[in-house]
């Protein structure tokens, strides 16, 4: 699978929280002052206000209007998981296809909080070969969470399941190095390729290495190579401390030394 060459330096940054997803800067309504270039629109929207939003939009407020940052109300209502407020929205005008100056889209944002019915509502005013996926992939950040019906949803989209970025794999990469079980699970059988990971680093090292024991067996009951080496010339075995795992490898590497003929 070819790997799709984008810069894509804001997967580098550690979100641990759901307020630092943008540019690193913490956007929390609650600070007064921090961002002055908000306006009551946005904070309506990332705390859920449905009727103050409503009333705001009916003031005139303009629903496309957009921070320094790129940031929309519709981004906020998408991070917050707001399904109602993000309607709104979209019933006014906003746009889906809107991109921050990190590269973040509302789809985006909705496979970051996990709500299926979210990414559902804006995938009926965005298409899923939007540009901006290949800097900030909605599958990958869904993959990376374990929000399967996301990643499901995302697919029958016409997502290609194996779309590989240079800095984080494949989507069945992530959801291997988070050790998201369902959502290995459920990539496999929508027809992830099993050795598609990060270039040489396929997703059976990425389970190995974060000591993932049920996306090992899942990986290798789907045909893993427990015998490729990295880019470090290493193989899966030799990233584990995981007894678990060690058999798991050591067990399927018998298996499949013994000659056919030979085989029970």
């Amino acid at each position: 699978m070819a790997v799709v060459h984008a810069e894509v330096s804001i997967w580098s940054k550690p979100w641990d929280h759901r307020f630092h997803i943008y540019g690193g800067q913490v956007c929390n309504t609650l600070m007064a002052g921090s961002w002055d270039d908000r306006t009551p629109l946005h904070d309506a929207a990332l705390q859920g206000r449905l009727l103050p939003l409503r009333r705001l939009l009916s003031q005139g407020y303009n629903v496309g209007m957009a921070t320094l940052d790129g940031i929309t109300p519709l981004h906020e209502a998408c991070v917050g998981g707001h399904f109602t407020c993000a309607k709104l929205l979209l019933e006014h005008g906003a746009d889906a296809n809107a991109v921050s100056f990190d590269g973040v889209t509302p789809l985006f944002n909705a496979c970051w909080s996990g709500n299926p019915a979210l990414v559902s509502l804006i995938l009926m005013y965005s298409s899923v070969h939007h540009p901006a996926y290949l800097l900030s992939s909605p599958i990958h950040e869904a993959a990376k969470r374990g929000h399967t019906a996301c990643v499901e949803l995302l697919l029958s989209h016409g997502v290609n399941v194996d779309m590989e970025l240079p800095s984080i794999g494949t989507p069945l990469y992530c959801a291997c190095e988070s050790k998201s079980t369902d959502c290995v699970q459920s990539l496999l059988i929508s027809g992830a390729d099993v050795q598609c990971g990060r270039g040489l680093d396929t997703p059976l090292h990425a389970a190995s290495r974060v000591g993932g024991a049920k996306e090992v067996e899942l990986l290798l009951e789907h045909g893993a190579d427990r015998t490729s080496r990295n880019s470090e010339g290493k193989k899966p075995l030799e990233l584990t401390t995981d007894q678990s795992i060690k058999h798991l490898l050591q067990t399927a590497d018998g298996l499949f030394d013994v000659p056919w003929d030979k085989k029970d």
